[in-house]
């Protein structure tokens, strides 16, 4: 059983640690093998060969390409979806933000493209099918799909509900599209030759070398720096990893009080047998390193036994997480490293861990030891043991039981701890997914829109043409345009990755009186008429953006070209949305010139994902015969699917830890049984002769082990309160900045209690039928 239970954990360990190792080297030799841009320089105009030589000849830049980003619509299958698509000339070599070709060609004419491995398999299609795209002003064209590339620096296209294909400047011109390479993706040097890594560095380079490109005539909209050589989910797994590991050590560390738990199970037996090796000269001494080299020969088997299994869970993991950050894992091999920490570990804690009862064992007196019969209560009663002598009932086999529970605390305590600890994981990790759907569900229900419909530029007759689309009962237009934070005097900054999606900032005007979203606030209050220069920020700006900025604070934006000062007025907390500042359209249409909408959010008959999706198809097809550009309609159901996508592998591995911890703290409940039975022989033979029948044996043993199973889900319950708590707050703060709320769920307490209280009645079977099966004059000759 110690080596079982110890083997069970240090494979949980190992997987963890594992998966953990292969996944921090994967992702960094994947990310970096796409050489990504350490910034992109968003121009007012072309970034010609006069522009990149230029760029090139800055000392401080390994390399620099022109290439050019849009959004267009692709129709697949009866159904439109967003496509991006990023624009080169057939000559770049590929020097900087490059992908790797799998499967046929890279594009190369004006009727080609190439497509990420992932936007294949969201949208269907393979190499050689037709692709019908259409860009913002353009008219529907189909493009042959040549080729499949990955691209590791983007998150796979059904998690982000997004298409990316890859073309030449040729094939956009065919499209509709101007073609004008309009952004600069420069490769800004380090201090040891490679790709920098440091934000301030590479923001000073960015900015010289966007003044370079000013003095060429060609003005600079804004700069574009994302986390130096992180995954756009790199700060996310990292914080998973932690999480993880820290849950796996407390498998491990409850693994090895369960060793100590047996190992004083085992001491129990042997009590009389240690006073007879010291009455012929044993010392405490060669006693304690007897015992502690059987744990240690325990231990090493049970490492051994973990090998394979961490191994493969360490593989399993990785590759769930690797096709959620869309990564290949090229070596799967386990860091030696790995397999020295779990060795360690795996000896020393359950060595340390046995020694307590180790050294108290062999420390008894000749006398105490040879005169044990394991049948005195340890210490002198306490409170609980107290009121349950004064039970009564008429279920003697019941009060028997419960009186014994006490009879031996410190070992209650351990048993109850374990399983108890398996409790609480397990009901905190639903409940965490309880407070996750919880705050999708008011996320959600704060915006009473069905479809958002983003539009390629202003378009007056827009709003009349969805109002008069079937299925649309109300409309309203929005203002929206990205922004970033500005900086006296400097090009404004951003840090947006290339998908144009993660850590994006946005300024967005709702109308006057907007129906169509209520945000809770965290601070201050909500915009009202007659505010020309107020914003209220949702929760991400502070943390991203503007550390510090408090209500009654003025943040100056750069928009559309423009700088303006605001004042924060509130702060919202707007779950599943970026960054964004809301202001109203007045102060809007001051701030950046625009006041027609770029954004409309529109309110359906019914509610169900159907026709969500029916209606958002109907309104791309209106708009687009009435020559509005669309850049995309989503419906708010995907937005729930992309939320939920990012949590999955997280839940499932601590609810996978919750099972094994359950399973040691079973294997414990029965080690603490046996042990039970054993110091109790006599006792027992005692209450057969007085008349106890085998039946009434066995309750008492069971109804022990399910009182004790019970006890420990009282505990659970209890303590997984805080553990909700704190792993809502850790989940939430690493994907919005919120907290999620704490949603005890009935039924998982309850399933729980019931799952527990099954497992104890099993666990105690063995244990209960030894019992039974003692003859009286067995249980009296015991010693």
């Amino acid at each position: 059983m110690i080596v079982v239970a110890l083997a069970v954990s240090v494979s949980a360990v190992g997987g963890l640690l594992s998966g953990t190792a292969i996944l921090m080297r994967e992702v960094a030799r994947n990310y970096a093998g796409t050489i990504p841009a350490s910034a992109t320089i968003e121009l007012g105009g072309e970034a010609g060969p006069q522009v990149l030589a230029a760029v090139q000849d800055d000392p401080a830049v390994l390399a620099a390409a022109a290439r050019r980003t849009v959004r267009a619509t692709a129709e697949v299958d009866g159904r439109r979806v967003q496509v991006l698509l990023f624009g080169s000339t057939r000559a770049d070599p590929g020097e900087v933000s490059r992908q790797r070709l799998e499967k046929g060609e890279p594009a190369s004419g004006d009727d080609t493209l190439s497509m990420e491995r992932s936007s294949l398999a969201y949208l269907g299609l393979d190499v050689g099918d037709q692709l019908r795209l259409q860009v913002p002003g353009g008219a529907p064209q189909s493009l042959t799909i040549t080729g499949a590339v990955h691209d590791a620096a983007l998150s796979p296209s059904a998690q982000e509900t997004v298409g990316y294909a890859y073309l030449t400047v040729e094939a956009l011109q065919r499209l509709g599209d101007p073609g004008v390479l309009n952004e600069v993706k420069v490769l800004v040097a380090g201090p040891d030759g490679r790709a920098a890594t440091d934000v301030a560095q590479i923001e000073e380079v960015s900015r010289r070398v966007s003044r370079t490109v000013s003095d060429l005539g060609v003005p600079v909209e804004h700069i574009e720096i994302p986390p130096p050589m992180q995954h756009p989910h790199q700060t996310q797994m990292d914080a998973v990893s932690r999480l993880l590991l820290v849950f796996g050590g407390l498998a491990l560390l409850l693994s090895a009080v369960l060793t100590a738990t047996m190992v004083g199970g085992l001491l129990a037996q042997q009590v009389r047998q240690i006073g007879a090796m010291k009455t012929v000269g044993a010392t405490s001494g060669q006693l304690l390193r007897m015992y502690l080299a059987l744990v240690g020969v325990l231990a090493a088997a049970a490492t051994a036994l973990a090998v394979l299994p961490a191994g493969a869970l360490g593989r399993t993991l990785s590759a769930a997480v690797a096709r959620l950050l869309n990564i290949d894992l090229a070596d799967v091999s386990t860091p030696g490293w790995v397999w020295g920490v779990l060795a360690v570990t795996g000896l020393v804690v359950p060595m340390l861990t046995a020694l307590v009862p180790i050294t108290a064992a062999t420390r008894r007196t000749v006398r105490d030891a040879l005169d044990d019969h394991g049948t005195s209560a340890v210490g002198a009663p306490g409170r609980g043991a107290t009121l349950l002598t004064r039970l009564r009932s008429s279920d003697t086999a019941m009060l028997i039981a419960l009186r014994n529970l006490t009879r031996r605390r410190g070992r209650l305590a351990l048993t109850v701890g374990l399983l108890a600890s398996a409790g609480t994981l397990f009901v905190a990790s639903v409940n965490t997914v309880g407070g996750w759907n919880a705050q999708v569900d008011e996320g959600l229900a704060h915006r009473t829109y069905d479809v958002e419909l983003r539009l390629a530029g202003p378009s007056p007759s827009a709003t009349a043409v969805v109002k008069a689309t079937a299925g649309v009962t109300d409309v309203e237009p929005w203002l929206s345009l990205p922004t970033s934070v500005a900086l006296p005097g400097e090009t404004p900054v951003d840090h947006t990755y290339p998908d144009g999606g993660h850590n994006s900032f946005t300024l967005v005007a709702p109308p006057d009186g907007t129906t169509m979203l209520r945000l809770p606030l965290l601070e201050g209050r909500w915009l009202e008429p007659g505010d020309t220069d107020a914003v209220v920020l949702n929760q991400l700006v502070g943390p991203q953006r503007a550390p510090g900025v408090e209500v009654g604070d003025r943040i100056t934006l750069t928009t559309a070209g423009r700088n303006a000062s605001w004042l924060v007025v509130g702060i919202a907390s707007d779950f599943g949305s970026q960054g964004t500042a809301y202001v109203m359209p007045t102060g809007f249409a001051a701030a950046t010139g625009q006041a027609e909408a770029t954004m409309l959010r529109v309110r359906t008959a019914e509610h169900d994902a159907a026709t969500r999706t029916d209606v958002a198809e109907r309104l791309q097809q209106g708009l687009a015969a009435a020559g509005v550009p669309v850049v995309s309609a989503t419906a708010v159901d995907q937005l729930r699917g992309a939320l939920d996508g990012h949590v999955l592998v997280l839940v499932d591995t601590l609810l996978a830890i919750a099972l094994v911890m359950a399973v040691v703290g079973l294997l414990g409940l029965t080690s603490t049984m046996s042990t039970n039975v054993v110091e109790r022989t006599r006792e027992l033979g005692v209450m057969s002769a007085l008349g106890a029948t085998p039946r009434i044996l066995r309750r008492v043993v069971a109804i022990e082990g399910v009182a004790l199973a019970a006890l420990s889900a009282a505990v659970a319950l209890l303590a997984a309160l805080p553990l909700t708590l704190g792993l809502g707050r850790f989940i939430g703060q690493q994907a919005f900045h919120l907290d999620l709320p704490v949603v005890p769920s009935p039924v998982v307490a309850v399933g729980w209690t019931v799952l527990v209280l099954a497992g104890a009645a099993l666990a105690t079977t063995a244990p209960a039928r030894r019992a039974a099966r003692l003859t009286v004059r067995e249980a009296i000759a015991h010693v």
